[in-house]
């Protein structure tokens, strides 16, 4: 869906806004209304959540194809115009970008480089084995750094073992040299890799090799025991095996989940197996 992961980083803002007072609410309903205008509902069909804050919108006319794009690219940038103000500067973080459309694509240069916009911080996320120079994302950065627009590029690199032993003492609230076996053997499995650390972690406790004692207010391992079980040192056989372990019911509904990419509606799903709504949502 085109703005999805737009629309994913604004509906967080708009959960965050309706934990505030009344009062506040109200400010940032007046504020959004007076921006939005009679558009608000184009807005509101992106972000179901919006509605909560700005109440039920008037559908907006038709228009010809590139009006109605360039009309919601003006209502998007006036809603960021909400957030990104010098008494309220805004971060955005966006995760997955070498996976995004190409109307967010072309919406996130407007952002930085719209003379209307100021006072925002963009932060995006990619994988840069997933991209070539000829990716949709580099010819859009490519274009914005042609700006007066400032763009850095940070390189993570994996973990080091001092860095996955930090880690590993504050996740486990334990001494470091506690945690330098331990840390030895999961960094041998994962080289450094944040995403396959977590995940090789979570498969311990799953497997009960990593266990917390309550009476003792600690957490235990084996790490003789956890050698013993034969960890694969893939990170995609790790994966299917947890996925293996899921109920079946589960693993049909993520096989279809899977076709409608990142992200898809239990509707769509309902419309092509069937089934009631409530067992869609108890496989997961």
């Amino acid at each position: 869906m085109p703005y999805a992961t737009l629309a994913q980083a604004f509906r967080t803002l708009a959960l965050q806004i309706l934990s505030k007072s009344e009062e506040e609410v109200t400010d940032w309903h007046n504020a959004m209304l007076e921006a939005l205008g009679s558009n608000g509902q184009l807005i509101v069909n992106l972000i179901p959540e919006l509605e909560l804050v700005i109440g039920e919108q008037l559908a907006v006319p038709e228009l010809p194809p590139q009006e109605m794009q360039n009309r919601l690219e003006t209502v998007w940038r006036r809603f960021l115009g909400v957030f990104a103000r010098k008494e309220h500067p805004l971060a955005l973080f966006l995760d997955d970008l070498q996976w995004v459309d190409s109307a967010t694509l072309k919406l996130l240069e407007q952002f930085l480089t719209h003379p209307e916009i100021r006072h925002l911080l963009l932060i995006g996320a990619y994988r840069d084995n997933e991209v070539t120079a000829s990716h949709p994302l580099m010819l859009t950065l490519e274009a914005i750094r042609k700006t007066e627009a400032v763009v850095h590029k940070i390189g993570l690199k994996p973990l080091s073992l001092e860095d996955a032993n930090q880690l590993l003492g504050d996740a486990l609230c334990c001494e470091l040299a506690r945690t330098e076996p331990l840390t030895a053997l999961v960094h041998e499995k994962t080289q450094g890799n944040p995403f396959f650390t977590i995940q090789f972690l979570t498969t311990l406790a799953e497997e009960h090799l990593l266990e917390f004692e309550a009476r003792e207010d600690t957490w235990r391992w084996d790490v003789n025991r956890i050698r013993a079980k034969g960890f694969t040192d893939n990170v995609v056989d790790l994966m299917i095996a947890k996925l293996r372990r899921l109920p079946s019911a589960t693993q049909e509904t993520l096989k279809q989940l899977s076709c409608l990419g990142n992200a898809g509606k239990v509707s769509t799903i309902l419309a092509v197996h069937g089934g009631p709504e409530q067992e869609k949502h108890l496989a997961f």
